[in-house]
């Protein structure tokens, strides 16, 4: 399950907790999400629970950082191997990564 919480009404951060895998089948369902986040807010994306990501995610994930170029937008909890991606495909100069 996805979900967008906010910590209270004043919070200038969203975080999004994502889970399972995500590849061409989940599509639409993250760009939905992603697309959901407004654009005058910083985001943290929790990737603790995702056990897949494909070339569809990272797509969705270089829309994101264009829709949210202004704000700063973090990748938390990602598994060694989803964070070897993310290092590879350069992601790591257009997101902060985290452990947690």
């Amino acid at each position: 399950m996805n979900r967008i919480k906010k910590a209270n009404a004043q919070a200038r951060e969203l975080r999004v907790e994502l889970s399972g895998e995500y590849d061409l089948s989940r599509k639409e369902e993250l760009g939905l999400l992603f697309a959901a986040l407004p654009v005058d807010r910083s985001a943290v994306i929790d990737l603790s629970r995702v056990t897949y990501v494909d070339s569809t995610f990272l797509h969705e994930l270089a829309a994101l950082h264009c829709r949210l170029k202004e704000q700063v937008v973090a990748l938390v909890g990602a598994s060694s191997a989803i964070r070897r991606v993310l290092g590879i495909m350069g992601f790591d100069r257009l997101f902060r990564i985290a452990e947690s």
